[in-house]
């Protein structure tokens, strides 16, 4: 699916709502965004669901514990928990997210503390299916922020972001990588360096491959595990390593750089224990 540069820097974490239900368009936008979002770079095709919220009841909202303020209806997705299925389907609702922030629509990325019950029975659960996040969306309501999710935002650091380079690095993690030095993919960095990440940890890092004869770039995390694990069957920081994907997929792909996903054999060699080996940016040869 084709994403431009403008909804990677215009997605931001929406909380408060305007109330007024999706357009049909919207709806359909949303549903078909559901399929073109598929697969992902590790083959995975996670299943979503699009619930519009007053026909659930208030017992049945997906929002989370008063957080979410006037949403008229919630995305929530399913997937088995197989080997990269949860970067999969970080990678698959972030692209759902950037075609409804291209549409003008708001979202806020719902890992930790929502309704997942409510969320199963929307998307009818098979057999070994978990609900690793959900979403609202809609339009956002005009004004100021509620005091509640300037609190959020606050103590998430929701308005700051790492520098890049404590995030990039080149050759070896004993060498930062500036804008300067990352030339055309400078900008495809940055984007992922914006992403949204479950309490803004920004757990990517990104090793360019100064000995690559053609630009190759290895994800890995920097795993916080106890945080990733919080949440029984679900590994969240997963989640951001698909979102990561994602934005540095996106934004090749608006700037025509080359390349794409795979993951080596052996994988390259991580610096600490923390770190997770993802996937690699590289031309196919």
């Amino acid at each position: 699916m084709d994403i431009p540069l403008q909804a990677i820097h215009a997605r931001t974490s929406i909380r408060s709502y305007d109330e007024v239900a999706l357009s049909s368009g919207d709806r359909e936008v949303l549903v078909r965004t559901f399929q073109d979002c598929l697969p992902g770079p590790f083959g995975g095709r996670p299943r979503f669901a699009l619930t519009e919220s007053g026909a659930l009841g208030s017992g049945g909202r997906i929002g989370t514990y008063g957080v979410i303020r006037g949403a008229p209806a919630y995305i929530a997705g399913a997937v088995k928990p197989e080997p990269f299925a949860f970067v999969d389907f970080g990678y698959c609702l972030e692209g759902v997210v950037l075609a409804a922030t291209d549409r003008g629509l708001g979202t806020c990325w719902l890992g930790g503390f929502f309704d997942r019950r409510a969320a199963s029975r929307i998307l009818g659960l098979g057999p070994g299916e978990v609900v690793p996040a959900a979403s609202p969306v809609g339009r956002p309501a005009e004004g100021r922020r509620t005091l509640m999710e300037r609190v959020i935002r606050g103590s998430a650091g929701s308005s700051r972001r790492k520098p890049f380079e404590t995030l990039f690095f080149d050759g070896g993690f004993d060498r930062p990588l500036s804008p300067k030095e990352a030339g055309p993919w400078a900008e495809v960095l940055e984007c992922v360096r914006i992403g949204p990440s479950a309490s803004n940890k920004q757990p990517w890092r990104i090793l360019r491959d100064a000995s690559a004869e053609t630009p190759a770039f290895h994800l890995f995390l920097d795993e916080d595990r106890l945080y990733s694990r919080a949440i029984p069957g679900i590994l969240l920081q997963d989640l951001d390593a698909g979102i990561a994907m994602r934005h540095f997929e996106a934004a090749a792909r608006a700037l025509g750089l080359p390349g794409g996903w795979s993951r080596l054999e052996p994988s390259p060699p991580v610096p600490k224990t923390s770190f997770k080996y993802v996937s690699t940016w590289t031309e196919p040869h």
